[in-house]
């Protein structure tokens, strides 16, 4: 198994979706780089997004006071996000994990990044992830029409990719969303 590279984002389920977006706006100084009605990402600093929240709609009856929404199971943290350098440390992690029983929960081709989700013991969320795009690309995608009509993206058998890398066929086709083309600066990672 190899380290991953960086910590890349946390993503917060929540009810009080205005209030979560203004806090971490005032208290980050972030920036809202994409938005919708179900979810919004911000950012700090030359990450695409360092924070998301996905909203989970008004407060149920009983908790309005904050207090007892500690205690809710469905709002907090959704997911925390750890990024490898390359795709083959990342198909390496999950080949490793699949060879100890652990296989994720779900996988998404988000367009920017290529992402497996796993739930920890706990049931917490761990995204693992390589950047697809370049910075520059990543926010060009995020503000466009392919991510305004998909922002979660679509799913992926990663033992499609660790077949076909084992075969020496294309990765790009099983790394791209299909609303996706070939970005001009190219990929962020080696994709053969």
């Amino acid at each position: 198994m190899s380290a991953p590279s960086k910590f890349a984002h946390i993503v917060y389920k929540t009810h009080r979706f205005e209030e979560m977006i203004d806090w971490y706006v005032n208290v980050f100084d972030a920036k809202i780089q994409n938005r919708s009605d179900e979810l919004a990402f911000l950012s700090y600093d030359e990450e695409h997004h360092r924070f998301a929240f996905l909203n989970l709609g008004p407060l149920p009856q009983g908790y309005e006071d904050k207090e007892n929404s500690l205690m809710s199971s469905t709002e907090g943290v959704h997911h925390v996000s750890y990024t490898w350098a390359t795709l083959d440390e990342l198909l390496n992690q999950y080949v490793s994990m699949k060879d100890n029983g652990t296989l994720p929960t779900y996988c998404l081709r988000h367009g920017l990044t290529l992402s497996m989700y796993y739930a920890d013991p706990d049931g917490n969320g761990m995204e693992f992830q390589v950047d697809v795009l370049h910075l520059d690309d990543a926010v060009k995608f995020m503000e466009g029409p392919a991510f305004a009509a998909n922002q979660r993206g679509e799913f992926f058998d990663p033992q499609e990719l660790v077949d076909a890398r084992s075969a020496n066929k294309s990765l790009v086709p099983l790394v791209l969303r299909t609303d996706q083309s070939v970005p001009e600066a190219g990929f962020a990672i080696e994709i053969t």
